[in-house]
């Protein structure tokens, strides 16, 4: 953000990186301060690319995030679900909303233990996510000469070592600040205002439900799960 504040666009990749945690907090810094934040990170290979059985890509997390009121922030993996969503969906007893992955014969499952144990994770968007995973993996590893997926899988014993980019870029040089809110909230509105699929269910923004989540903890506490926090305990 203090290259974008001087230059009206940061660049900054990392390599031999450890897990970056939650990339989402990253992205929602920039957009708090009024920039565009765009990251991403490459990561093992957890994933099977599009037509193949065995992992060779990772999930590589993308967050876009928008300085909107409240925040608008894409915050996913590559694939269509995480292997901490599948693990979350295990321990509520549930199956996944939409196919997660391919069970041991290749067919398409809801079954999250099941994904978690093979590894055939399900790419977004078929194909889409498997090229989006692969290009962006290419380019963390470009701009910062550091590892990639294959490098990291092939030549270390553990995800580290990987390679990372930040981007922020300063709006307010581009556009004043009274075009700039009028044009998002007239996104916004558009998006909202669509006929719902669902009478009881609003149409929501990317990130728009993290506000009212941060509140809820805030005053709530975080919830964990018990055979979580068991472990955790334990250590």
């Amino acid at each position: 953000m203090e290259i974008a504040q001087q230059y009206g666009i940061g660049v900054v990749a990392l390599r031999n990186a450890n897990h970056w945690m939650r990339g989402g907090s990253y992205g929602w810094q920039a957009a708090e301060k009024g920039y565009i934040g765009i990251c991403w990170t490459n990561a093992l290979a957890v994933m099977p690319p599009w037509g193949a059985k065995e992992c060779r890509i990772g999930t590589n997390p993308l967050i876009i995030a928008i300085p909107t009121t409240p925040i608008t922030m894409v915050d996913m993996s590559c694939s269509m679900y995480s292997y901490g969503m599948l693990e979350v969906h295990r321990l509520a007893g549930c199956q996944t909303f939409v196919d997660a992955g391919f069970d041991d014969d290749g067919n398409l499952t809801r079954d999250p233990a099941t994904v978690e144990k093979n590894r055939r994770l399900l790419p977004m968007g078929f194909w889409k996510g498997s090229g989006l995973s692969i290009v962006l993996d290419m380019i963390a590893t470009l701009l910062s000469n550091g590892e990639s997926t294959a490098a990291v899988t092939e030549d270390k014993d553990d995800e580290y070592c990987v390679s990372q980019v930040f981007i922020a870029i300063e709006v307010d040089r581009l556009i004043d600040g009274e075009t700039k809110d009028a044009k998002l909230q007239r996104i916004m509105e558009y998006v909202k205002t669509a006929e719902r699929a669902n009478p009881h269910v609003e149409v929501r923004l990317p990130g728009h439900e993290f506000t009212t989540i941060l509140a809820d903890n805030k005053a709530n506490g975080i919830p964990v799960d018990d055979t979580v926090w068991a472990k955790l305990k334990s250590l």
